[in-house]
């Protein structure tokens, strides 16, 4: 039986994963091959016979070169790595990749009319708009603040005006244990887990998790949170998470009114 050309297309993508990404990925960057390999100090075709299979398990310093070459950002040089048969950590990020992830959305934070603010993967908010400190009580100098800490810790003066606690405080683990489970063997999760553990709150809701079924989707919006904030009322807002597609270690997190009255309070504090 003789094979079309799109057939053979299809083979041809599917026998070399790794190098059909690192094309796509140097295409969208807008660079040539030989632009890569002088960049990554390759020798002259070297890229096209990875790009095309003929070099199946390039060494991992190469692929480092190369991706650094092409500025891929963690989960891009993730990808790669991966699909090359590299095992790859899920570090922290760094003070460079906090500030790139904070320029990267900030025309997003200024032009949300409601609570926005980003998030890195240990939960720790690292840039907000000018509504969540209507929501939080924050300290202005902060430059990151635990949002674990926050919600489940009654010091940071926010637990107590949760008005749906019983809903609110399950939804939140089972979001949590979703999202974190990119990270479950890296010794940071570990470490952050154990010391939200001391929190008497937090310790309740996620021992309940650990008897419950597993999850595949964190159902976010489908439990809204409820404030009873001091002279305005009570508020409604359905938290929305939205991953960075470079870096999964970063996602914003928008709180979207959930009534009518919360539309209109969002809308006076723009006055």
């Amino acid at each position: 039986m003789s094979l079309t050309p799109e057939s053979n297309l299809r083979m041809k993508k599917s026998d070399t994963p790794g190098g059909n990404r690192l094309k796509t990925l140097r295409e969208f960057a807008g660079k040539t091959q030989l632009e890569v390999e002088l960049d990554a100090s390759l020798g002259m075709g070297y890229l096209q016979r990875v790009e095309s299979g003929k070099v199946r398990h390039p060494e991992r310093d190469t692929l480092e070169r190369i991706v650094a070459a092409l500025g891929a950002r963690y989960t891009e040089r993730r990808d790669i790595l991966e699909l090359f048969g590299y095992v790859v950590d899920a570090p922290l990020p760094n003070a460079e990749e906090i500030q790139w992830a904070i320029d990267a959305c900030r025309a997003e934070l200024r032009s949300a009319v409601f609570p926005a603010y980003l998030l890195d993967c240990a939960h720790q908010m690292v840039a907000w708009n000018a509504f969540v400190p209507k929501l939080y009580r924050l300290d202005p100098q902060a430059k990151r603040l635990s949002m674990l800490h926050i919600i489940f810790d009654p010091a940071y003066k926010v637990t107590p005006m949760i008005a749906n606690p019983e809903e609110f405080f399950p939804a939140q683990i089972r979001a949590l244990r979703y999202e974190m489970r990119l990270f479950r063997g890296e010794p940071w999760y570990g470490a952050l887990i154990d010391e939200m553990r001391h929190c008497e709150i937090f310790e309740k809701y996620w021992a309940q998790s650990e008897t419950q079924q597993a999850y595949y989707i964190p159902a976010r919006p489908l439990v809204p949170i409820e404030l009873n904030l001091p002279v305005v009322g009570r508020l409604q807002f359905r938290l929305v998470s939205e991953q960075f597609a470079q870096d999964r270690r970063f996602r914003v997190i928008y709180l979207l009114p959930a009534e009518p009255r919360t539309m209109q309070q969002c809308l006076a504090w723009i006055d």
